[in-house]
């Protein structure tokens, strides 16, 4: 997969592989940065991001819980790539161009990735690695040998807990069973949607909210939306005198919620004749969530 894995897992050979396949890619930089007829400074940071950065990117989750000073020897990498494409002197700090650049260090987007990795494996319960991640078997055994290199469930949990998440606040994300391919893209009507609450009586949503339903007489009429209060967000679906809501774990955004109800509908239409499985009405929320 791209990645050289020594017998104990020092990932020197594929930090020195690393290096020298980056160095191919600065000379190549370093050929269209010329003073009379190079590309400008926004079109070498381009090829700077597509030809050097991908490469540092791929694979840092695994390859990031090597030493640090291990690690160092790409730092020169990224500054010297920098420097190029703005055309900064040798003496010029690393944190300088950086900022100009507007790129964080390596060390910064090692880590921003490896949380990245984590938030979206919290929801998958089924992947393999779910366990190995948030139930780590070895936590005092390297809290009694702090030189020793730590796996990324204990490297991420000091930054996972900076940014607020808890565990029990992710939503689980189950894989479906009939392919997203194989389903029938819903018919949305956004008639009702298009014209502004500020500047439009209520009289006039009311009536064509009634020329909605007796268009669609015929059909069954549910009602979806979702609703946020503070931190705490929920979903719900109304159908004649049956409703059925679901909460939704903390600091959910109102798209989500809305979204989330969707398969409440789904749900609940299953007990329903084949004939009568026919209209859903979104509000406002959900139509825009769907736009998105």
């Amino acid at each position: 997969m791209g990645i050289i894995l020594d017998k104990i897992l020092l990932f020197l050979p594929h930090l020195r592989y690393l290096k020298d396949k980056c160095t191919k890619a600065l000379n190549l930089l370093r050929v269209v940065t010329h003073t009379s007829w190079g590309a400008d400074q926004q079109t070498l940071l381009h090829l700077c991001r597509s030809l050097i950065r991908s490469k540092l990117d791929y694979g840092c989750i695994v390859y990031g819980f090597a030493r640090g000073s291990y690690l160092q020897m790409l730092d020169p990498i990224q500054k010297y790539a920098l420097r190029l494409c703005l055309g900064a002197y040798r003496t010029s700090p690393s944190s300088s161009l950086c900022v100009l650049a507007n790129e964080p260090p390596l060390c910064i987007r090692r880590r921003k990735f490896s949380i990245q990795y984590c938030l979206k494996l919290s929801s998958s319960s089924q992947n393999a690695t779910h366990n190995t991640v948030f139930n780590c078997k070895f936590k005092d055994l390297f809290e009694r040998k702090p030189n020793q290199i730590h796996p990324l469930s204990i490297r991420a949990q000091p930054d996972l807990r900076a940014v607020g998440f808890v565990k029990r606040n992710a939503l689980v994300y189950s894989i479906p069973v009939t392919p997203p391919r194989s389903l029938k893209r819903p018919h949305i009507n956004y008639n009702i949607h298009y014209s502004s609450k500020d500047s439009t009586s209520p009289q006039i949503y009311r009536n064509k909210f009634f020329e909605f339903c007796d268009h669609y007489k015929d059909f069954s009429q549910q009602y979806t939306d979702g609703f946020t209060m503070g931190n705490e967000a929920a979903a719900a679906v109304v159908h004649g005198n049956v409703t059925k809501t679901a909460r939704l774990p903390n600091k959910a955004s109102i798209f989500r919620a809305a979204l989330h109800a969707r398969p409440l509908f789904h749900l609940h239409s299953l007990s329903f004749p084949v004939a009568k499985r026919r209209i859903l009405l979104f509000f406002r929320t959900l139509c825009q969530a769907w736009k998105l």
